[in-house]
């Protein structure tokens, strides 16, 4: 078994002995392991990997499928958890040891691909969407991240910035239409968009009951008004796993298809922030196939 092993030398979760002994716990499961390191706005993928491991976080599981393009649908993919919140690795179950990690995917490449999970696959654009993407105070705090407080403190750096956004609140009222799960044209507005790929955001935090990788579909959730009070009664809620739907604290929406306006906010997609002013999001017509 010949697999591309996907690393980010330039980020701050990465340690070339963890990447050695990921190679040696491959090996010692019949799987050989080539380091293919990341670059700037590109990865150099082999032409002849039976699968790719992405050693890394979901802006480098994005930064892989976009690399794939068209072979997406035909590339089994598994993750070796390294990022900040890692939300796909997270909901797959993939483990962080990597020795347990390689006996999870030997096990799973023996049992074959009838058993492994196949996620549809959205788009912003062309820019692949894996775990999650977000317009107004989240993607506003994520932009403020300071890289080398976030070496230092990991995700909580998130949690810094944020504080620091409630003295600089942005507000951007946004128009929003699209076509819902079912077909039916939808229409609304709201300062605050998150776009929910997968079961979880933001870490352990579930946002809509519906969402998950194995979906069709995508959940939509917005704030009409994003103040101060709103975002944090927001925020409180789904960390202590409250239903903020239910509660009334933002609308969800199961959706297919979602156009928006342009944004002064900067946009977030799997934890790295976007250069996009309006957009379209969209199925891309290929599934992701993960090893697990």
């Amino acid at each position: 078994m010949l697999m591309d092993l996907v690393y980010n030398p330039t980020a701050g979760s990465f340690h070339e002995g963890r990447l050695a002994a990921l190679i040696e716990a491959f090996r010692l499961h019949n799987i050989d392991a080539r380091p293919v390191a990341t670059a700037i706005g590109s990865v150099a993928l082999s032409a002849n990997a039976d699968c790719v491991c992405v050693h890394g976080g979901d802006g480098t599981l994005r930064d892989t499928v976009q690399a794939l393009r068209a072979r997406a649908s035909s590339v089994p993919l598994c993750i070796a958890p390294a990022g900040t919140i890692n939300l796909v690795a997270r909901e797959l179950g993939y483990a962080k040891d990597p020795t347990k990690l390689a006996g999870q995917i030997r096990a799973a490449w023996d049992r074959g691909p009838q058993s492994w999970t196949r996620s549809p696959l959205y788009r912003l654009g062309d820019t692949p969407i894996v775990s999650c993407m977000s317009v107004g105070p989240d993607s506003a705090a994520v932009a403020g991240i300071k890289p080398a407080l976030k070496r230092r403190i990991g995700r909580y750096a998130y949690v810094v910035s944020a504080m620091r956004q409630m003295y600089r609140w942005q507000r951007q009222p946004m128009a929003l239409t699209g076509e819902l799960a079912d077909g039916t044209p939808f229409a609304c507005e709201a300062e605050m968009m998150i776009l929910s790929r997968g079961a979880l955001y933001a870490g352990p935090f579930r946002l809509s009951p519906a969402a998950g990788l194995r979906s069709d579909s995508v959940e939509l959730i917005t704030i009409r008004r994003s103040t101060r009070f709103s975002a944090m009664a927001f925020s409180a809620a789904a960390a202590v796993r409250l239903p903020v739907g239910k509660l009334g604290l933002c609308e969800i929406r199961s959706v297919r298809r979602i156009s928006f306006e342009e944004t002064v906010i900067p946009l977030q997609i799997d934890g790295d922030i976007m250069p996009y002013g309006t957009g379209s999001i969209a199925p891309s017509g290929l599934n992701l196939t993960y090893c697990i």
